[in-house]
């Protein structure tokens, strides 16, 4: 473990906000899979593995009556965590220096939500041991635990290409070599799969060099030629997490988990082979060859109804992932749609075309599930009947495992129109600062240039936007200032409350 202490300490890992732990989500992934999972407006969080806290602060400025806190081993990255918590001002969140080994929560109330993100796969069999226990002991009786790890079969050959590269760095003290010799190796190894085109796997893994070139040297140095990384099999972690009482509720990529992403006949053909349904979900690993996973658990006493609960959307709110195609009549039993990678969807059924229509009016919001309803029923014209409204949900349902739209436990409403003098949240302010990102309300890394940084420095709610456009910060934003503003608008990332 020092080891690993000592090498997460010298080489800070990156900051990003990952949307997949984000309690809204997690709530509204656990209602759909029968858990009646608390309220993230008000409740509490543990971050395992927290880093320099970008997550959990991204959090805890969202939720302001919930309670947060964060355990890391790094004394820089906490540190880092505490006074950026300090300058924004956010009194809801905590962070402390710890192993996880010792760690004994000092009889604090149970967690709803514990969080482990990039950290399972990466620490000693000990340790794994250790996380899933602390899980247990003090996840609340409704609350919802949230583990990343690595996965087979996808992670199987590339462990070849990291076993290559820690051979070929193993003997290096100083990080820019490591990551020097990494490339080398790589490049010659792509050139080389390259002149041999013939061969099975040399596509396969021509795409997973280019895939570990692009990663940020941090990345490369902590992920790939790092101390430990450890992947395992899905149905491996859920024997593993129920051994420590823990029983398996789902995946927060709600997606990966349904039959209904596959070819029609590869659907079918599973189905035949009558499997169980982590036997299913295996198979569909192999299928995708996946290799990584975030794996919702809940405690041996949950109130837990088995099965897949339409109906729980009727408590969610609703963002749309797919834009109005062509016009269209207001009670138009079939409707087209495109996604935002450009594909027209046909959906059918008057009551769905008429939500996913006015949902689509809605952009960047995330909006409740009755008001949603309300207006699909003005277009309509009329109320829908109790088995409207049913078979909507699940259309809906399927529509969201489709990543047609998105679903959160949480609303949010963008402001209208920039104000006169616009100002970045407090922590937005500090995140631009700090660490060149800030973070959307609905959970996201919003990464930023050094002129888009310039500009964030000046939204302190002093300079209007002819200000603004007096001060241009460097060449590549003269004329994007106003579309950068519009960004942070869209996103949440500006006050609303002066």
């Amino acid at each position: 473990m020092s080891s690993i202490k000592e090498q997460y300490e010298s080489l800070p890992y990156p900051h990003y906000v990952h949307p997949a732990s984000d309690p809204a989500h997690l709530a509204a992934i656990a209602q759909i899979l029968g858990l009646e999972a608390v309220d993230p407006a008000a409740c509490r969080v543990l971050d395992i593995g927290c880093g320099a806290g970008t997550n959990l602060l991204a959090m805890a400025a969202r939720m302001p009556h919930s309670y947060f806190l964060g355990l890391d081993f790094s004394a820089p990255d906490i540190a880092s965590a505490q006074a950026v918590a300090a300058e924004a001002g956010l009194e809801n969140v905590e962070f402390r220096q710890a192993d996880l080994m010792a760690w004994e929560p000092d009889g604090i109330a149970p967690f709803d939500y514990i969080i482990a993100y990039g950290f399972f796969s990466w620490v000693p069999d000990e340790v794994k041991d250790r996380l899933l226990r602390v899980i247990r002991r003090n996840l609340s009786p409704q609350g919802t635990g949230c583990v990343s790890y690595m996965t087979y079969p996808g992670c199987k050959q590339p462990e070849a290409l990291r076993d290559l590269l820690r051979l070929r760095t193993e003997a290096l003290a100083n990080p820019v070599d490591k990551v020097s010799t990494a490339h080398t190796t790589l490049d010659f190894l792509d050139r080389a799969w390259q002149a041999l085109p013939g061969l099975p796997h040399a596509g396969y893994l021509r795409e997973e060099v280019r895939r570990i070139r692009r990663k940020e040297p941090h990345f490369l140095l902590l992920d790939d030629l790092g101390v430990e990384r450890d992947p395992c099999y899905m149905m491996q972690f859920v024997q593993w997490a129920a051994e420590h009482g823990l029983r398996y509720l789902g995946e927060s990529e709600f997606h990966t988990m349904l039959l209904e992403n596959l070819p029609a006949t590869s659907a079918q053909e599973l189905v035949s082979l009558g499997l169980d349904r982590l036997e299913t979900e295996q198979m569909l690993d192999y299928v995708t060859n996946r290799t990584f996973r975030c794996t919702l658990l809940t405690g041996p006493d949950a109130a837990l109804t088995q099965g897949m609960h339409a109906g729980a959307l009727r408590k969610l709110c609703f963002a749309p992932r797919l834009k109005v195609s062509g016009k269209q009549k207001p009670r138009a039993v079939e409707g087209r749609f495109k996604s935002d990678i450009g594909t027209t969807i046909t959906l059918r059924s008057t009551p769905l075309v008429a939500f996913v229509r006015a949902l689509a009016s809605y952009q960047g919001a995330f909006t409740p599930y009755p008001k949603m309803l309300a207006e699909a029923q003005r277009l309509t014209g009329k109320d829908f009947t109790p088995e409207e409204e049913a078979r909507l949900c699940g259309d809906l349902l399927t529509l969201f495992g489709r990543r047609g739209l998105a679903l959160s436990a949480l609303p949010f409403t963008p402001l209208p129109q920039l104000l006169p003098r616009p100002r970045l949240t407090p922590l937005n302010a500090a995140l631009s600062r700090t660490r060149g990102l800030v973070a959307s309300a609905t959970h996201e890394s919003i990464r930023l240039n050094p002129e888009e940084q310039a500009i964030c420095a000046l939204l302190d709610g002093t300079r209007t936007l002819a200000d603004l456009q007096g001060t241009p910060p460097g060449p590549t934003m003269v004329g994007k200032l106003e579309a950068h503003l519009e960004t942070l608008r869209r996103q949440g990332c500006l006050q609303n409350d002066y």
